[in-house]
């Protein structure tokens, strides 16, 4: 099922068994329908932070549904189930890589963060002397590669931790028929201060394709640039993802030699709603009504009154929303959820999501606490 949903040009050709079963970084489901399977998705739970507080949140994965059952509603229910299971384990938030941002957008999920791709010939990347030295890294080097990462990924939520298993099964694995990846750090009196981690298409331009990028300082992140910039002699082009902030078209002498896209990355959703109530919050004074609307879970569908007060947080449950009373903004459950982890602060969520401010008086409060802040989850799940 999920080679038809993601390699159909493979044909229809049976995989080997995985000989590792039960998998360890994720759970498999499926939804049957008279014992008969209708749908498959993989269940990961990922370290990481939201609001500057350590957090386990969901990964919701290859959610695949054969051609035959497709547009009967069964990836849907999946997806309901799923947030049931994450919900009962405690865990306030589920992220995915939509195959289309359109439908998971129907379901409650809100895009988390985009993402730059940069396309360049290694010459144009930014040539800088430092004092350190380049070496080969593996998973070995495990615990020295996420202290890095930590570093690295500082005050962006949904930033991964990534687990002992996670570096050696997934990062710097073959684990999508890519290749196995080369991974270079920049130390320097041997203190990491920097990685990379990339593979060479077999392709025209030998395309070097940086999918990890990460600095603990400004050193580090010079180093690395330089490094990838010195394949002149066996690549043609460099690919580079990395976050919002990036300022690389900054760095170049030609930034015209340099392709630059903006792309949607992740999505994110609330599994309920009272889920605020265990997150940080600014030091202000909150409350209000909200109408939220949630087309997968009826739970969060209805209207709550939102209290902040000393940083904290409680949701209670109107039981009528046509009754008194009245909501004094309207929101639905994916722009909630990109308010929460900061996507959105306020103005934003107002003009380009869904968030309408139906009484003035409550805009600058809601806006003091819903803040945002940068949120980067880079790894494709």
């Amino acid at each position: 099922m999920l080679q038809y949903a993601f390699a159909p040009e493979t044909g229809p050709v049976t995989p080997e068994p995985d000989s590792d079963w039960p998998p360890s970084l994720f759970d498999q489901r499926g939804l049957y329908d008279d014992d008969s399977l209708r749908a498959v998705c993989k269940l990961y739970y990922l370290d990481t932070t939201v609001r500057d507080e350590a957090a386990t949140v969901g990964g919701l994965g290859a959610v695949a549904t054969p051609p035959e059952y497709r547009g009967q509603g069964y990836a849907a229910d999946l997806c309901r189930h799923a947030l049931h299971e994450y919900r009962e384990a405690d865990v306030g938030f589920v992220t995915l890589w939509p195959f289309s941002t359109p439908f998971y957008r129907r379901l409650g999920w809100g895009t988390a963060n985009t993402y730059h791709r940069y396309d360049l010939p290694p010459s144009a990347l930014p040539d800088h002397s430092t004092a350190g030295q380049l070496v080969r890294l593996d998973a070995d080097d495990w615990e020295r590669l996420r202290r890095v990462e930590t570093a690295s990924a500082a005050g962006a939520a949904l930033s991964l931790r990534r687990s002992e298993a996670w570096w050696r099964e997934r990062t710097l694995a073959d684990w999508d028929d890519d290749g196995v990846p080369y991974c270079y750090g920049y130390e320097r009196d041997g203190d990491l201060r920097g990685y990379v981690v990339y593979t060479v298409a077999d392709d025209a331009d030998h395309t070097l394709s940086a999918t990890q990028f990460a600095a603990a300082d400004e050193e580090g992140r010079r180093a690395l640039f330089a490094f990838l910039g010195t394949h002149g002699a066996q690549i043609e082009r460099v690919t580079l993802q990395l976050p919002p902030d990036a300022d690389l078209l900054y760095r170049v002498d030609d930034p015209g030699a340099v392709d630059c896209t903006v792309e949607a990355g992740p999505m994110v959703r609330l599994t309920d709603i009272s889920h605020l109530e265990r997150l940080d919050w600014p030091d202000a004074d909150l409350a209000c009504t909200l109408s939220v609307s949630d087309p997968l879970l009826d739970r969060n569908d209805g209207l709550f009154r939102l209290t902040v007060e000393n940083g904290s947080a409680s949701v209670d449950s109107v039981a009528n929303r046509n009754e008194p009373p009245s909501a004094d903004a309207s929101v639905d459950i994916a722009t909630l959820s990109q308010l929460a982890v900061g996507t959105h602060g306020v103005d934003a969520a107002a003009r380009v999501a869904g968030l309408e401010i139906r009484d003035d008086s409550v805009r600058d409060p809601l806006a003091t606490v819903f803040q945002s802040e940068p949120v980067y989850l880079a790894e494709f799940f």
